[in-house]
């Protein structure tokens, strides 16, 4: 679900072809978010098909024909939605929660928060599990080295969530006039922004 969302959020800030999507994805994110054209093109006929972007055929003089992807106000809809859904089985994907931590800037204070707290939730799930392995192979030290290893990531991670919970929280202290759940008129809005 992540490559959609990546996709329509590409398309909230202007037309863009195919090519010029994945370029941007992979340049802000990296090489772990990297889309490739078996994942981008099916995608974009999908939403395609559903009204949530239309297409234009370009054709430069002497270059190929290019196919421009412009988002609709349904696509505005479906972004918002994919966005904020965030069940537990999301939740404990890490590619999903890091793309959602990326487009923070899309989504109300309270909805960071909810986001945060999911995945937080889905950690310490983990973690406890992660104990009872420890318990049951205690015999192996192999695997004990794997529990070791995963525990560590998420104590890592942990940190980091609680890390991003404060930085959520100082941005607005630092304006007296922003509460959780709001925007400064003047910070960068989407349209999933209430």
């Amino acid at each position: 679900m992540y490559v959609e969302l990546l996709i329509l959020e590409q398309l909230l800030s202007g037309p863009k072809h195919g090519y010029e999507i994945k370029k941007n994805i992979q340049e802000a994110l990296g090489e772990s978010f990297e889309i490739n054209n078996n994942l981008l093109y099916p995608a974009l006929r999908r939403f395609l098909e559903m009204g949530a972007i239309s297409k234009e055929v370009v054709k430069p003089e002497g270059k190929p024909k290019r196919h421009i992807y412009l988002l609709t106000d349904v696509g505005e809809e479906i972004f918002c939605e994919m966005i904020r859904d965030f069940p537990d089985k999301l939740a404990a994907s890490q590619a999903e929660f890091m793309v959602r931590v990326a487009l923070f800037n899309r989504l109300d204070r309270d909805m960071q928060f909810e986001i945060l707290q999911k995945r937080e939730d889905v950690l310490k799930e983990e973690r406890n599990h992660f104990h009872q392995i420890e318990s049951a192979h205690s015999q192996n030290p192999f695997v004990m080295e794997v529990v070791r290893f995963q525990k560590k990531q998420i104590e890592h991670e942990l940190d980091w969530i609680m890390h991003l919970k404060q930085r959520v929280l100082d941005q607005a202290a630092s304006d007296p006039s922003v509460r959780i759940g709001k925007q400064r008129p003047d910070q960068h809005q989407s349209p999933c922004n209430d």
